[in-house]
């Protein structure tokens, strides 16, 4: 099954409403990072850009050590950038477009794509695996909600949707849906999540540092410390549930972290 990565026409709100990103700024970037889970460590490549209301990345995981360079997983996704009407006026939203998935479980290759349709409210899967259970098309009903975020753009997601701007001044948690661009194998890579591809989330602010903003992701019931600086960029990340961590080269992870 041959399988092309093509962006969606951005969603109708944006077609007539540039968004206003003054406060909210994704800076395109392109970053290594060191990964480590439950079953070791590795190199973990995030490249950002984003042009003409598009945010587009391609997140690689790589070995380290002796097969350095060997990629294991990788990711691309682009998202558009808009306005949506509130009954407060008009308000920054981000909505996934397309997403591509693959990943090496055991030396075999099992791959998704996810794409985004609006006017039917689904989300269109095609699966390519050696397994029969993941194999072809399916369609994913959307649930209610404004902002949506794919896993591997989580940082610049909640960034470009405002949500951290809201955070700075209340500690009270703002609802979003995230989507595991990884489903469906995304039972395979992390313990103790719903089988769905949509998951509700909610994002706080944990405290404020004197050049790190710390906020709180909780995610069917687990929770995900990720660390901005005062100017909107990812540091790092932290989700101790699944014992991973993401985090600048060189730097020496503090034992209670994790």
């Amino acid at each position: 099954m041959k399988v092309a990565m093509l962006a969606l026409i951005a969603f109708a709100s944006c077609a007539s409403h540039k968004p206003e990103l003054s406060q909210s700024v994704v800076r395109n970037n392109a970053k290594t990072y060191s990964y480590r889970d439950v079953s070791g460590q590795f190199e973990y490549a995030r490249e950002v850009k984003l042009e003409k209301a598009k945010l587009a990345s391609r997140v690689q995981v790589m070995a380290s050590g002796e097969q350095k360079d060997k990629l294991l997983e990788k990711t691309f996704a682009i998202s558009s950038i808009g306005s949506v009407k509130t009954n407060r006026g008009r308000a920054l939203a981000i909505r996934p477009e397309i997403s591509q998935h693959t990943v090496w479980l055991e030396g075999k290759r099992y791959f998704s794509q996810m794409k985004m349709n609006l006017k039917k409210r689904k989300l269109e899967v095609i699966m390519e695996s050696p397994e029969s259970k993941w194999k072809g098309t399916k369609e994913l009903t959307l649930p209610k909600g404004r902002i949506f975020c794919f896993y591997s753009q989580l940082p610049e997601c909640l960034v470009a949707s405002g949500l951290l701007v809201r955070n700075q001044n209340s500690r009270n948690p703002v609802y979003f849906y995230l989507i595991w661009d990884s489903w469906p194998y995304h039972q395979e890579h992390f313990t103790g999540l719903t089988a769905s591809a949509f998951v509700k989330a909610s994002v706080s602010l944990e405290r404020k540092e004197k050049n790190v903003l710390r906020h709180v992701v909780e995610v069917n019931g687990q929770i995900m410390n990720l660390h901005f600086s005062n100017d909107g960029s990812f540091i790092r990340m932290f989700w101790t549930t699944q014992g991973l961590s993401i985090i600048p080269p060189g730097e020496i992870q503090e034992s209670q972290e994790l």
